[in-house]
């Protein structure tokens, strides 16, 4: 349906941006796993903090050169900022930094099962924060997710119990930023580099507070500059990658819609896996096989739970 919505020429874009946002950012996921355990670079929150600071001075060169326009210019203020935009880059530094730990102790595939959790932890904050009401096809595509994250988990080989907890935190943290995201601005409609530059400030000076706290003196005492300097073209394609998937995201989402993105983060997840089996050598259990395909059943069947609660509010304000 969704392709005879659309003329062949917005298909054959929609495809493109797909394939390049799966490709980019799976090469990411491989780039900084490489990084962090092949290179020896154990500073995830550093590692991290390179993408969002590339893509905080790109956004910044286009909209001081005048190439983009900012929209919301106006509002920006001081007061405006600390309230608004602070609590947003906090959550989002917490996200970044818990999930490029988990790297540190999960398998990468082990990682991209875990995320296929995302829409639980998201309708449990969503419906606490009061922004989302339960619906019986979401709830159940939920439990099935649920279940099939718990058999994935019982069935990992390699598993460690503070990589598992990095991770859920890395997904609460990413789920609480949406749900500030939707309460504090979801009437503002930022275009990508236009949230990049406004919001990317925020989220390196929270980054740039772990990394004092948590690895700067590590990263010093341990010569971590070397190992930069040690494979500089390595560390330069990690930060602009950063910026590559978070703007071809956008992309995806414009041309797609966010259940065609979803959708295929969940194919992006699952060539993530069978990739990491072949190049790291991640062990895959028969019993993560069947957790991670139910969990993707499950994540269908809450997407269509989304859909129908959408239709319903439709037909609701088309009655009145």
């Amino acid at each position: 349906m969704w392709a005879r919505a659309r003329p062949t020429s917005a298909l054959a874009i929609a495809i493109a941006y797909s394939i390049a946002w799966a490709v980019m950012s799976s090469g990411l996921i491989f780039l900084n796993n490489y990084l962090l355990r092949e290179r020896g670079f154990e500073y995830p929150m550093m590692l991290c903090s390179m993408g969002v600071t590339s893509s905080w001075a790109i956004s910044f060169a286009l909209v001081k050169m005048g190439r983009v326009a900012l929209k919301h210019e106006g509002l920006i203020t001081r007061r405006w900022y600390v309230r608004q935009i602070a609590p947003i880059g906090f959550l989002g530094a917490l996200s970044l930094g818990f999930g490029n730990y988990a790297y540190l102790y999960l398998s990468v595939s082990f990682i991209q099962m875990l995320k296929a959790a995302v829409p639980a932890v998201t309708l449990v904050v969503m419906f606490s924060a009061g922004l989302e009401k339960l619906h019986r096809t979401t709830l159940t595509g939920v439990v099935i997710v649920t279940l099939g994250t718990l058999i994935a988990t019982y069935g990992e080989v390699k598993f460690s119990l503070i990589g598992l907890m990095m991770m859920m935190l890395s997904e609460v943290c990413e789920a609480l930023r949406m749900a500030f995201y939707q309460y504090l601005l979801g009437n503002l409609k930022f275009d990508m580099i236009e949230g990049l530059y406004v919001m990317g400030p925020a989220s390196l000076a929270f980054l740039w507070v772990g990394i004092a706290i948590f690895e700067l003196g590590d990263f010093i005492r341990d010569g971590g500059v070397y190992i930069m300097l040690g494979a500089p073209f390595h560390f330069l394609c990690a930060a602009l990658m950063g910026f590559c998937v978070n703007y071809l995201s956008l992309a995806v989402v414009a041309a797609m819609g966010g259940v065609g993105f979803k959708v295929m983060g969940q194919a992006k997840n699952a060539a993530v896996i069978l990739g990491a089996m072949l190049i790291f050598r991640n062990p895959v259990t028969g019993i993560q096989v069947v957790g991670y395909l139910t969990s993707i059943v499950g994540f269908f069947v809450y997407q269509n739970g989304k859909l129908e609660i959408e239709a319903a509010a439709r037909r609701s304000s088309g009655k009145a």
